[in-house]
Order: C-alpha cells, then sequence, then structure tokens
C-alpha cells in the first residue's frame, strides 16, 4: 500500500503544479495523463501454509470492470505546426503571416506539381499514362499506395482535431483562440492531405521507372510537411523571438481531455483509411489492365524511312533466296497494330491503296502475294526493328531479329519516342532519319487546317471548292486545276482516274457524300495515280513511297477483277514495279503530285550502272528544278520558258535527243 501512496502523492504534485504554471486554478483541468487512474492495487494473498502467491492470473483476460491501467492513445494536444498559429494568433500579426506564407508556399507548390503533372495531356489520355512499365516499375506502384498511406497525416491529424477537441476545452486550454478558426484550420489541413494524394496518385500512373516514384513521393511529402519543418525552426528562434514566442506558448503543451464516444472517431478513422486505399488500388488496377491491353498504345502510325538503297537484298521466295534491289522507302507508309511482342505493340504494314490491312487472300493475280513488314522491339538488341520474314541481308543471316532497320538502344514502350537516326542496312551499316507519327489527332491543327478531327481522333478531310485532301493527317493536296497535267513538251495529257469509270459498279465505298470522295480516286501511297489512254496505250504516274514511276501499263484490263485485284495490293517491292513496265523516274519528292519535280529516263540498266540504271534527264534544257510538269489549268502560254540561247551547245543538244522521250 506504501506504494500506491507514493504514487499517489506524486500524481497531485503533478496537477498542482500544471494548474500554477497555466493559471487555471479556476477552471476545472483535464487529467495530464490519458491513463485511467488505478485506486488501488490488491494484496498478495497467502496460502494456507503462510507463503504468499500472487493473486493475478495471467492466463485470464482482464474483465472490464477490473480497476486495471487503459490505454487511450497519445494525450490530445494542439499539433505542432504553423497551421495551429492560424487561430491561436490575432490575425494582423507576424505569426499570422508567417502562417499564411507557408501555407501559400505548400499549396502553391503542390498546384504547380498537379498542373505539371497534367500538362500534355490528350482527349485520349489525358492524364499522360506511359503506354506500359516494367514488372519492377508496376510492384513499386502498388507497395507504394501503402507506403503514402503510412505516410499522409494531414488528413488523420485535421479530422481527429475536430473530433476530439471541443469548443469548451479549446476554451480552457486557449481562452483567446477562436473555434470557428479552429475549424477552418483543420478543414484546410484536410483539403491540403488530399491534394497531397491527388499528386502522388498521379506520379504514381505515370511514373516509368522506380526510382521517380520514390524521389517524387518524397519530394511531395517534404512540400506537405513545410508547417511543421517552419513551426520547429520557429521555435529554435531562427525568425525572430516574436515567432519563438509564438510557437512556444503554453498551450501547445497542454493536453486535452479525452472525450466521449471516441470509439466511433476510431472507425471514422479506420474507414477513411480504408476509402483512400481502396480509390488508390481501383485506379492503379485499372490503369495496369489497359496498358496491359494496349490501350495506350498508338493504334496506327505512319513511318517515313528516306531513299536508302539495298542492291542485293535476299528475298525468299518458293523456299529460296534471289536477289533484289531494295529501296528502302517502298515500306513507306502505314502500319497497323497487330498484336504485341515482348510487351510491346507490333505494327504491321498496311496496303499502300486504302492503308487497310493486307488480306490473307490474294490469290488469282499474276503478281506475288505480299506479306507485310513489321515494327516492332526486339529484345536481344534493346531497339525497335524494321523486320520482314522473307527478306534477309545475306543467305546465311542470323544477326537478331532480322533487322533492316533498327533504332538506337532503348527501353521505351512508346516507338514513337525512337523517331530519330536509325542504323539502316545498305549492303553495309548506314544511318537514316526515320519518321514516325500516330495517325491519331487532336485538334484540327493534327489535321494541317486540311480537314477536321472527329471525336475518335481520325482527320477528316475537306473536299470541295476545287480542293481534294488525302493522307491520314490530310496533308496531300489536290487542286482542281492540277487534276489534269501536261508535260512542257509534248501534246498528250494526264489526268486522275475515278476507280468507278473501270467498271458499271459503284465507286469502293458506297457513299456519295464530298469527304468520301477520295474512296473513288485511284491512289497509291497517298497520292493519286495520273494515266495518260491514247491509242490503246496506258501510261500512268506512280508514287512508291519516294519517288514517281513512270509505268507503261498497256494491255491491262481495267474491268477485270485481276486488275482491281492488283490495284488494292500494289507493293512498289513486292511487285517489282521498277524492274517491270517502268521507264520514267522522278527525283525524290514529297510533293502531291508530279508537278515540278525533274524526272529522268532510265537507260541502260547493269553492274556498270546506278541501283536505279542510267538516268537521263527529259526536261527542257537539262535545267536542273525546270520539272516536267505543269497543271493543265494554269497553262497559258509559254513566255516564262527559258530562252535557249542562254543555255549551252551540249544542253541544247542533249534536249534534241530526248525530245521525244515519251513512249519511245
Amino acid at each position: 500500500m506504501s506504494a500506491v501512496l507514493k504514487f499517489r502523492s506524486i500524481y497531485s504534485a503533478s496537477i498542482e503544479s500544471a494548474e500554477s504554471q497555466c493559471n487555471f486554478s479556476n477552471a476545472p483541468q483535464p487529467q495530464s495523463k490519458s491513463w485511467k487512474v488505478v485506486e488501488a492495487v490488491p494484496d498478495a494473498t497467502a496460502d494456507s501454509d503462510g507463503t504468499k502467491e500472487d493473486s493475478f492470473d495471467d492466463q485470464k483476460e482482464p474483465k472490464p470492470s477490473d480497476d486495471i491501467k487503459e490505454y487511450r492513445g497519445d494525450p490530445i494536444k494542439l499539433p505542432e505546426s504553423t497551421h495551429s498559429l492560424f487561430f491561436t494568433a490575432a490575425f494582423c500579426s507576424l505569426p499570422s503571416l508567417f502562417a499564411w506564407i507557408i501555407a501559400a508556399l505548400s499549396i502553391g507548390c503542390l498546384v504547380l506539381a498537379l498542373i505539371n503533372a497534367l500538362d500534355g495531356g490528350t482527349a485520349l489520355n489525358s492524364l499522360n499514362v506511359p503506354e506500359n512499365i516494367s514488372s519492377s516499375t508496376r510492384a513499386a506502384q502498388y507497395l507504394s499506395i501503402f507506403v503514402v498511406l503510412l505516410m499522409e497525416e494531414e488528413i488523420p491529424t485535421g479530422l481527429a482535431q475536430m473530433r476530439l477537441i471541443t469548443w469548451g476545452s479549446l476554451r480552457n486550454v486557449c481562452p483567446h483562440a477562436s473555434y470557428k478558426k479552429f475549424l477552418a484550420c483543420n478543414v484546410f489541413r484536410v483539403l491540403m492531405g488530399y491534394l497531397f494524394l491527388v499528386n502522388v496518385l498521379l506520379v504514381l500512373i505515370q511514373a516509368e521507372d522506380v526510382l521517380t516514384i520514390f524521389y517524387d513521393v518524397l519530394a511531395l511529402q517534404f512540400v506537405q510537411q513545410l508547417d511543421d519543418i517552419g513551426f520547429r525552426l520557429a521555435r529554435l528562434d531562427v525568425f525572430g523571438r516574436r515567432m519563438q514566442r509564438a510557437c512556444t506558448m503554453r498551450w501547445f503543451d497542454q493536453e486535452f481531455e479525452y472525450q466521449k464516444g471516441c470509439a466511433k472517431h476510431k472507425m471514422a478513422l479506420k474507414a477513411i483509411y480504408f476509402i483512400n486505399a481502396a480509390v488508390f488500388i481501383a485506379a492503379i488496377v485499372v490503369i495496369t489492365m489497359r496498358q496491359m491491353n494496349g490501350y495506350y498504345f498508338c493504334k496506327e502510325l505512319t513511318l517515313d524511312v528516306g531513299d536508302g538503297i539495298l542492291e542485293e537484298a535476299f528475298v525468299r521466295m518458293n523456299g529460296k533466296f534471289e536477289t533484289w534491289v531494295l529501296v528502302h522507302s517502298y515500306f513507306n507508309g502505314v502500319f497497323i497494330k497487330n498484336g504485341t511482342h515482348a510487351g510491346r505493340p507490333l505494327y504491321k504494314e498496311a496496303r499502300k491503296f486504302d492503308r487497310q490491312p493486307y488480306p490473307e487472300n490474294q490469290g488469282g493475280t499474276e503478281f506475288p502475294v505480299v506479306i507485310p513488314a513489321e515494327i516492332k522491339y526486339c529484345e536481344e538488341i534493346k531497339a525497335w526493328v524494321l523486320t520482314h520474314e522473307n527478306i534477309r541481308k545475306s543467305e546465311n543471316d542470323d544477326s537478331s531479329c532480322n533487322w533492316l532497320l533498327r533504332s538506337p538502344e532503348t527501353d521505351s514502350f512508346n516507338v514513337l519516342d525512337a523517331a530519330g537516326k536509325w542504323d539502316m542496312w545498305v549492303g553495309v551499316l548506314g544511318t537514316t532519319d526515320v519518321s514516325i507519327t500516330c495517325n491519331r489527332c487532336f485538334e484540327n491543327s493534327d489535321c494541317n487546317l486540311n480537314g477536321e478531327c472527329s471525336d475518335d481522333g481520325i482527320c477528316i478531310c475537306n473536299n470541295g471548292n476545287g480542293v481534294n485532301y488525302f493522307g491520314e493527317h490530310c496533308e496531300v493536296k489536290l487542286r482542281e486545276d492540277c487534276k489534269t497535267i501536261i508535260p512542257e513538251d509534248g501534246i498528250y495529257t494526264m489526268s486522275i482516274e475515278h476507280m468507278s469509270s473501270w467498271t458499271n459498279e459503284p465507286a469502293t465505298k458506297e457513299s456519295t457524300e464530298a469527304n468520301d470522295v477520295w474512296y473513288d480516286i485511284w491512289q497509291e501511297y497517298s497520292r493519286p495515280v495520273f494515266s495518260s489512254v491514247d491509242n490503246n496505250e496506258r501510261w500512268s504516274l506512280v508514287y512508291s513511297g519516294s519517288r514517281w514511276f513512270g509505268m507503261n501499263l498497256t494491255g491491262r484490263d481495267v474491268s477485270s477483277k485481276q486488275w482491281l485485284m492488283a490495284v488494292s495490293n500494289y507493293h512498289a517491292f513486292w511487285y517489282r514495279a521498277y524492274d517491270t513496265g517502268t521507264t520514267f523516274v522522278s527525283d525524290k519528292t514529297k510533293e502531291s503530285s508530279p508537278v515540278g519535280v525533274d524526272w529522268y529516263q532510265i537507260g541502260e540498266r547493269g553492274d556498270q550502272f546506278g541501283p536505279l540504271g542510267a538516268l537521263y534527264p527529259v526536261q527542257r534544257y537539262n535545267q536542273t528544278g525546270r520539272g516536267l510538269f505543269r497543271c493543265a489549268g494554269n497553262v497559258k502560254n509559254n513566255n516564262n520558258s527559258v530562252s535557249a540561247r542562254n543555255l549551252s551547245n551540249f544542253d541544247r543538244k542533249l534536249t534534241k535527243i530526248l525530245k521525244g522521250h515519251v513512249r519511245t
């Protein structure tokens, strides 16, 4: 019993000391500890043999009525934060101003972080979610959810303060404090906590590597704790004596009385933690499922690989290899997503005619079956590659992924990030500029202001007012006065062809709307084909990725299904367009029509000559940049021609020789 009496005397002394310090002798005082005082300690009992035995049974659970210590959590105190100065200090005072500055810094930094996270979002990916991520990054996402919820303390602190500190208890401890300001301060604390969580959620779903998650979360946590850091520095007299006095007032050390009904408060806090965790997990699960299903991958892209030439490409035909000349630009055009490979999208080459997938059944034509090339990620060399299963660098080519072009080493899940300088095989290792664009629009400027961007991200090109536009981004322009072109020297014309003129059947797409007019125009590689039919001879100018080919197509039955099949599946490489029927070729160009492009007649071919053979210019006076064709609608006179007197005798002689270049 002596120990009990000693404990009671120490407890009473502590109460009296607190009353004297706070000058609350007449006010009811809360207990200074969150422990229930033990009124009595049972004495030990003696057995019949005179020995004493402890009367407590360690094997029994204490009953609620047992007079034992009951832990009720940490003492309830005002948070040591600059936010508390909002209601403990006068509004027009230095401590209050300091609190406002710290709050503005915290909110400003979190808002800027939020704006930065949402910057650059699109209608189809407003949160800037990466196309896919590695397994380690995904694991870090889920683990970070629980780490963040353990780190975040503003929300539970604010809710606990509002629930456990009543108006009366606040007035007892700090008589001059405003309870409305107290509530507003804690509401602000909760809102800032959720602003922190929103930022963290964006960090998690936008992260592409593990360290980014940890660094960004720690940075956000530091910003959120500026109020605590500022308070501690003020206590150390870093910001002056007035700030030190405001942060060392007695009410920051006072304890508040434990209120009844706190079990409900604990349940509420548990529920909030559970809800926050559920929201985080649900958001990450949705993002994960979309990434694994390829939701964020570009569904269709346009490739431009330049004009490199591989003079001896080993092509497997009918089980054996043949050597063909491969112009890499033959594979320019649209590629469509077709599954995944190595956790990244696999793109297959689309038809040059209508940018749709090549059909599996291409039989019944004299041309070979076109097997599309592929763009995929090669894990062995950690690079994106352009490859074809039937094309090799040599007969014994065993290089990784059998690549014709490869990007620099990268671990990106987005092939658009790999655009730039690629390695190109041209008999030796070379380089080329590779352009890769996603055929998805977000605004009308993505359609070059020549069309409208639809809600599903497709450019609907404008047609009318004497102009037609072609291409995935409406980048190809065909004016009405250029639908028929004529050479500067010659009496023939060449015009675009409407497929409906080949048969008595309607156009390929059953529509009469102006926006669908291009479906009836014969086009390859997103450019219209110009043809001349005279004296039972058919000549066509066909674009083939980087150059226009002048092809002799005399004898073709354009009304047959064979012809339509050939036109639909045309591929400059697999149809060997340059080797069969092509007698003229243009310079490299990206222009919409053959107008303004220099042309050459293909002469001798063989080892002595280049991969395209001997090329003889056919424009007047052999003048570079003069071009051969002009729009028929613009031809009024020939006064803008350069006089032959200004050219050398050699040029005039060569011009006479090539004067009758067409159909010779």
